[in-house]
């Protein structure tokens, strides 16, 4: 009685807030029809195919641009057994990787600092795409979760995305059942919530305690919903995530630094292009490598919702005795 006494406008809240969404449900959502930027977005795509050979400039078109461009079928499979797939398609979660790139510089500079570079990446990202309703979707959740972060209200974080993902599902309850939207929700999830509980046992690593953090805390929140649509498992997805991730917020400047100097002189734009054809090629190769080798993945049939939940429930769990366990060592 006391719990329910002490919790009472909450639940009522959240039952208020479950009869909207069904009325919401029943009448059908609001959605975004109109792409104002696809002519220009096309016409930068044609740009990256004048100075880049494939499969480098679909992957910088699906990096930079959003477009959904037909990827050679041998690099697609590879992109799909290691868990990169989300980097070359509109999904939000690579979104959410560019910005917690950007937030593990906060150990060379102020994390207010880092903060802010984030949300511009954030911002320039969404710009570029034609700001598409997946990207508008991912842009909403991470900006609100980091703006949490850059007034000092870190641990308002998890409400912040929360309460916007209520929101957003308000707007059109079918976003529920959408990939990207899944893929968006739980990757800042990971990013906000898992990441900063890891990185106080790796952060004493050299060079890739952050980025490990990082990299794990979005693979381990959405790995449920990779399996569910995929039906396998990656073994690899961490160490091929981690080998390739630090390459996307570059990939992303240089091919933007491209796309400008190209449409003023042929000769800048080859000369940037011959550099970001590296950081292109190295992706590649290692996605192509890691997905040959013959425990890349496992096939794992469709699961009953229950299995997930139980997989939240202990996840839950794990994360806070790691919680209390370092805030013991703290405190000793």
């Amino acid at each position: 009685m006391y719990f329910l006494n002490r919790n009472l406008p909450l639940i009522l809240s959240v039952i208020l807030y479950l009869l909207l969404f069904w009325l919401r449900f029943l009448q059908g959502g609001w959605e975004i029809k109109t792409d104002l930027f696809q002519n220009q977005r096309q016409a930068l795509d044609e740009t990256i195919t004048k100075f880049l050979p494939s499969p480098q400039a679909q992957l910088l078109s699906g990096i930079v641009l959003g477009e959904k461009k037909s990827l050679p079928p041998k690099f697609q499979l590879a992109l799909r057994d290691t868990s990169t797939l989300h980097i070359v398609v509109v999904s939000g979660q690579n979104l959410s990787m560019v910005a917690g790139f950007f937030l593990a510089l906060a150990g060379l500079i102020k994390r207010k600092a880092a903060i802010i570079l984030a949300f511009g990446a954030i911002i320039f990202y969404t710009l570029l795409t034609g700001a598409q309703v997946p990207v508008l979707r991912a842009t909403i959740m991470v900006s609100l979760s980091f703006l949490a972060q850059i007034f000092g209200r870190q641990n308002s974080g998890f409400w912040t995305l929360v309460v916007t993902g209520a929101f957003m599902l308000l707007l059109n309850p079918q976003w529920l059942f959408d990939l990207s939207f899944q893929l968006s929700f739980m990757a800042t999830m990971g990013l906000i919530i898992i990441a900063p509980i890891l990185l106080k046992y790796f952060k004493y690593l050299p060079l890739i305690g952050q980025d490990l953090a990082i990299t794990m805390g979005a693979q381990i929140a959405v790995m449920p919903i990779i399996i569910q649509h995929f039906h396998q498992l990656s073994l690899v997805a961490v160490i091929t995530n981690l080998l390739v991730g630090w390459t996307v917020p570059f990939i992303m400047i240089g091919g933007a630094v491209m796309l400008i100097l190209g449409s003023i002189s042929q000769i800048l734009g080859t000369v940037v292009a011959l550099i970001l054809n590296i950081l292109l090629t190295y992706f590649v190769y290692i996605v192509q490598f890691i997905a040959s080798m013959p425990f890349a993945w496992e096939y794992v049939g469709e699961q009953i919702w229950v299995v997930w939940v139980g997989y939240y429930m202990v996840l839950g769990g794990v994360l806070l005795m790691l919680t209390q366990n370092a805030n013991r060592k703290t405190q000793n």
